[in-house]
């Protein structure tokens, strides 16, 4: 999990918002027929991508799965109660290396975490609940959310913040 503190902003350009746009479309694009959309040549392109790989603007290029087709159907949300502080740094630890754990935020309110789990089915959610989660030192309880049914789930990131409308 990211640590709390603010991350230095990368100022990106006009070309640069656009480049990743695309990237976030489909990363498998190559460099020419990018460079033929934003009008610049391959190797441009390239040294782009370069310099905001290394920026750290784009971590990492991966293949999304659909879940129901994976086998991971079933989504849930978990509030993690944390009895004290002291507790929250290795429970963190615990939790984002659990591959159920697509994602671990730390919220405001009474619970201090929230996860955004998948399993298989009911069994291995509470498997993972009752097992895993309140068998951990620390942890004062859960409280879970089923989703019945994703209207929007995606994880491109939009990069149009003058108020217009994403390409």
């Amino acid at each position: 999990m990211a640590n709390g503190g603010a991350a230095e902003v990368v100022r990106l350009d006009e070309l640069d918002r656009r480049i990743l746009e695309i990237l976030q479309e489909d990363a498998r694009r190559s460099r020419a027929e990018i460079g033929r959309d934003v009008g610049l040549s391959a190797a441009a392109v390239h040294e782009r991508i370069k310099k905001l790989e290394r920026a750290g603007v784009i971590r990492q290029y991966v293949a999304l799965l659909d879940p129901e087709k994976a086998g991971c159907d079933l989504l849930a949300f978990v509030q993690v109660f944390i009895e004290h502080p002291r507790h929250e740094a290795m429970l963190l630890r615990e939790v984002v290396a659990m591959p159920e754990v697509q994602e671990c935020h730390r919220i405001t309110g009474a619970a201090t975490v929230l996860l955004k789990v998948r399993a298989p089915d009911r069994r291995g959610l509470q498997r993972l609940i009752l097992d895993r989660f309140n068998a951990m030192e620390g942890i004062r309880g859960t409280e879970t959310v089923l989703v019945l049914s994703t209207a929007k789930e995606t994880p491109r990131l939009h990069l149009n913040f003058d108020g217009s409308a994403s390409r």
